[in-house]
């Protein structure tokens, strides 16, 4: 069921506000694709983003809050300049504007909600996640069987025209480990926004003989693994541009600033890499050199960091939980694919704040995802 909903597009700070008639279509759920290209999922911090078209430009007066990052030859991205949140893409080839899909807030005014925002019609990309990312859990869709695309579906496909079987997509999570042996415990995930000027090393997790470290709310089974889940909250959603936002549960003392000069150990004379820098003494801004981190403080214990440069979520600090960053998994390059699964332990079926949720049908997906992925990875 379609229905009309009063809406804006904003981000978290409010300094980006436009009417919601400046979407191209007002009738909710939008249907629309889920990209999961590595520019969508490196600038965003997510595993995927939808982008409802406009009709044209934001204003003027919006355009001086934004920030403009030019990812590849015909699309420039454009994120708020104080909180980071991703907001508009323009493609200079077709002379087109998109939102991103978390930015739309329907009015607490209308008598009825739509259930979604958005309704899946297919998934593009798929193959640059290397592991499938969330697509084998969004196959199937309330009845709805959905084409997946390797690559960007050709203009001139057939609406349920694919070129990706839905066996393959299934073959991709349990492929894209193989018979790869487990990190060893001295190696190092690298974590990169697209643009790369935030660029950061995470060793690998050992709960076991790091007592140091802090074990998250809900201890990973596998102590060489570090947590992850979804986030659902409404905050979280107008930081990142998107519905749901992966983050995984990271002790600061295992983030280290790979774009900083190493550091010699006076003990042993070797080089090491120098930690990154968080919480309340990130403010300073000679905190974390080479790295192009700006910090927007949601509320005066939460700090929300993204790229400066290219406007990627980057991580969340909130002072109830002072030694425990929540990093954005969008960010990870792990050889395996978008969820790093060789580094990080997920939570699935489970989602902070999914009743917050304005992707039901997304969220309810991932809510019901521990049985059907146990039998893709058997």
């Amino acid at each position: 069921m379609h229905m009309t909903a009063t809406s804006k597009l904003k981000c978290l700070c409010g300094s980006i506000s436009e009417p919601g008639a400046l979407l191209f279509n007002l009738e909710f759920p939008l249907s629309l694709e889920i990209c999961h290209c590595n520019p969508c999922r490196q600038t965003t911090g997510s595993l995927g983003a939808v982008f409802p078209a406009l009709n044209s430009s934001p204003s003027k007066d919006t355009h001086s809050k934004l920030t403009a990052y030019q990812s590849s030859g015909i699309i420039t991205r454009y994120f708020c300049s104080t909180c980071g949140c991703p907001c508009f893409v323009y493609n200079q080839k077709q002379n087109e504007w998109f939102s991103l899909g978390g930015i739309i807030e329907l009015s607490r005014n209308n008598a009825t909600q739509p259930r979604d925002i958005v309704k899946v019609s297919r998934h593009d990309f798929v193959l640059d996640t290397v592991d499938g990312g969330l697509v084998p859990i969004l196959l199937n869709l309330n009845g709805r069987s959905i084409p997946t695309w390797s690559a960007a579906a050709g203009l001139d496909h057939e609406p349920d025209s694919f070129d990706l079987s839905h066996a393959s997509v299934l073959s991709l999570p349990k492929k894209s480990i193989g018979d790869a042996p487990p990190p060893k415990e001295d190696s190092y995930l690298t974590a990169k926004c697209h643009c790369e000027g935030v660029s950061l090393l995470i060793k690998r997790a050992n709960y076991s003989s790091n007592p140091s470290d802090e074990v998250p709310r809900q201890a990973p089974t596998d102590p060489t693994k570090y947590l992850a889940y979804f986030c659902a909250c409404r905050s979280c959603r107008l930081t990142s541009g998107v519905s749901m936002v992966p983050f995984a549960l990271i002790p600061p003392t295992s983030i280290f600033n790979a774009n900083a000069p190493a550091l010699i150990d006076e003990s042993s004379s070797k080089q090491k890499v120098k930690p990154l820098t968080y919480g309340h003494a990130s403010s300073d801004s000679n905190s974390n050199p080479g790295l192009t981190l700006k910090h927007h403080w949601s509320s005066p214990d939460t700090c929300r960091s993204f790229c400066g440069k290219c406007g990627a979520t980057i991580s969340y600090w909130c002072n109830k939980r002072p030694d425990g960053l929540d990093l954005a998994v969008g960010i990870l390059r792990g050889e395996e694919g978008s969820m790093a699964r060789r580094w990080l332990q997920w939570e699935r079926g489970q989602c902070s704040f999914h009743e917050e949720c304005i992707d039901r049908e997304l969220c309810d997906a991932w809510l019901g995802s521990k049985s059907v992925m146990e039998k893709i990875d058997r």
